[in-house]
């Protein structure tokens, strides 16, 4: 079975493990890396009849476009299949499982951020003592996060205000720049997924780098799966995509840090518990709002819009 992934292969053997122990008669042939462009491109294939994946990576801004295709399977019953799995990791119309969750937070350099100035809300990286020396990622994915609940006004105002605390803008991946935090070359990072701290902290415990989880916290969608209209293996697909989605299988994306926030006992829930933070979740429909309201924050910042 050809699975189509947007993790690397070190973080797939981790997730994978389980399921091949469970279903040792189901071999997987794994591609990492399918993200935004190749997806496109398997989605193209696809609608040329060109099916070489089973199951595939869908990002989230291509969520849209992939259900207008036709591209993938539809009617699969993972509610009737995998009953224990929360209902947020299933898409309402059957097309979709979510697998893994990324929770925004703000990064920090333990060694140069004293105690008392670790930010505890996102208002808090308005505080003058930030001003020009914290970084701010152009791509603004957890401001978007904030959307559902701060509604347009409050975000607009909010990321005006940020813009006037002079912040650095980051434009490198995730990663880089949570790498310019360790090297001390920033102390704060005002919006990072988490899921890269958890992951630079598994390699050297030692680093220097914090999660601070905001009062509020916004969750993304991690990877997003769908089976191939067409695929030659739709059952151990479907198996491996639920499977991943379920109890054990989030138990597995808790080793990379991309464990559900919606179900009990996982280290993201905890985290997020003993932060006492409230979960911003904008459900499956949240991605068809992404793309506009994505364009009305970089407006705001002064940044092209693609218009």
């Amino acid at each position: 079975m050809r699975y189509g992934s947007s993790i690397r292969p070190d973080e797939a053997k981790l997730v994978q493990e389980g399921f091949e122990k469970a279903y040792p008669k189901i071999k997987i042939e794994f591609t990492p890396d399918i993200e935004q462009q190749a997806s496109e491109r398997v989605m193209a294939e696809a609608l040329a009849g060109m099916v070489d994946f089973d199951l595939v990576n869908v990002p989230s801004a291509l969520q849209v476009s992939f259900r207008k295709s036709g591209v993938l399977a539809a009617g699969l019953e993972w509610r009737k299949i995998f009953p224990e799995a929360p209902t947020e990791h299933f898409s309402p119309d059957g097309y979709l499982a979510v697998v893994s969750f990324i929770p925004r937070v703000i990064a920090y350099n333990p060694a140069l951020v004293p105690p008392e100035r670790i930010p505890k809300t996102w208002q808090d990286c308005l505080d003058p003592y930030w001003k020009g020396k914290f970084m701010v990622h152009a791509r603004a994915h957890p401001f978007v996060g904030l959307w559902p609940t701060w509604g347009e006004e409050k975000t607009i105002q909010f990321v005006k205000q940020l813009k006037e605390n002079q912040p650095i803008w980051g434009r490198a991946s995730n990663l880089e720049t949570a790498l310019q935090v360790t090297s001390g070359e920033i102390p704060m990072i005002c919006g990072i997924h988490y899921t890269t701290i958890f992951n630079v902290l598994r390699r050297d415990a030692q680093t220097k780098i914090g999660a601070a989880f905001p009062k509020e916290t916004p969750i993304g969608m991690g990877e997003t799966l769908g089976v191939l209209k067409g695929a030659k293996n739709p059952n151990a697909a479907f198996l491996l995509a639920g499977w991943l989605a379920s109890l054990d299988g989030q138990k597995a994306a808790e080793k990379i840090g991309r464990a559900s926030p919606f179900i009990e006992g996982t280290e993201t829930r905890k985290r997020l518990q003993k932060a006492g933070v409230k979960i911003i979740f904008g459900g499956w429909a949240e991605e068809e709002h992404a793309p506009e309201r994505t364009k009305k924050i970089l407006a705001a910042w002064g940044f092209p819009t693609g218009k």
